[in-house]
């Protein structure tokens, strides 16, 4: 769930205008510890994204807009931290929208919320009721927590053959050492190769977040105490590389003697 550092976090961001992303952390434990199924685990992920919205909609600022976090349009990852693996809905939709044969722009919002696919009628519902009266598994469990339970599964039982198959149909190579690691450390490796967390990050980063030119048109109120019409506003405002030269003092050192300090900064 959501923790206090999360909050405290997120509120300190959004004081200073600063638009966030979600990263669902500690996937690791919920597979191998918890051992949840896959469908409480999405549960899971669901009732902690809404709690870290509720927190972003109680600090509602009219120049940031709407900054609520949602997987479906890529400013929420899923991963692990400590064994260096991550992913948003966009990396599965691309794997994906060519078998089914639609846009990956369609195929990230059918991977998320109440979206069914039935195998034998080849369909998309929107509830867990097939045709045949037997009940579906939502596109989320199936399409991406499956295949990732079933991969930590057959490595964390050794089941070497089982493994290796899907890593080829992954096309995931092992080098080296890394054919001679088993169970956790094996699954670390593999992991990271499979859904290395730097590439969700990055891509939440980039493609979510707003370049300098455009935040400090908004932020210019948070980064400077001047008049807001001075030559130092209009710098900030728009980014200007020709604009005053301004140091943002970050820490203070005290020195040996007293009353006077190192000033850090920027």
């Amino acid at each position: 769930g959501v923790c206090v550092q999360t909050e405290t976090v997120l509120r300190q961001a959004l004081t200073e205008r600063i638009k966030p992303v979600l990263m669902v952390n500690k996937l690791d434990r919920a597979f191998l510890e918890l051992q949840l199924d896959p469908e409480d685990a999405y549960q899971n992920f669901q009732r902690t994204i809404e709690t870290a919205n509720v927190i972003i909609a109680t600090y509602e600022d009219e120049l940031l807009g709407d900054v609520q976090v949602y997987p479906e349009k890529g400013t929420v990852g899923f991963g692990s931290g400590l064994h260096g693996w991550g992913f948003t809905l966009s990396k599965f939709a691309d794997m994906y929208a060519s078998k089914f044969g639609v846009a990956k722009d369609r195929m990230v919002l059918k991977l998320w919320g109440d979206n069914f696919y039935d195998p034998k009628t080849k369909k998309w519902k929107k509830s867990a009721q097939a045709d045949d009266g037997s009940t579906l598994r939502r596109a989320f469990v199936q399409f991406i927590l499956d295949p990732i339970y079933k991969l930590f599964d057959s490595i964390m039982k050794d089941e070497t053959e089982k493994y290796n198959k899907m890593l080829k149909s992954l096309g995931i190579v092992l080098k080296g050492e890394e054919r001679d690691l088993r169970n956790k450390n094996l699954l670390k490796a593999v992991m990271r190769k499979f859904l290395p967390a730097s590439d969700a990050l990055l891509e939440m980063l980039v493609v979510h977040l707003p370049s300098p030119v455009k935040a400090q048109r908004y932020r210019v109120e948070n980064l400077y105490e001047g008049p807001m019409d001075d030559e130092c506003a209009e710098a900030i405002r728009s980014c200007n590389p020709d604009g005053p030269l301004m140091l943002y003092v970050s820490k203070m050192v005290p020195t040996t003697d007293k009353g006077r300090f190192y000033a850090f900064g920027r």
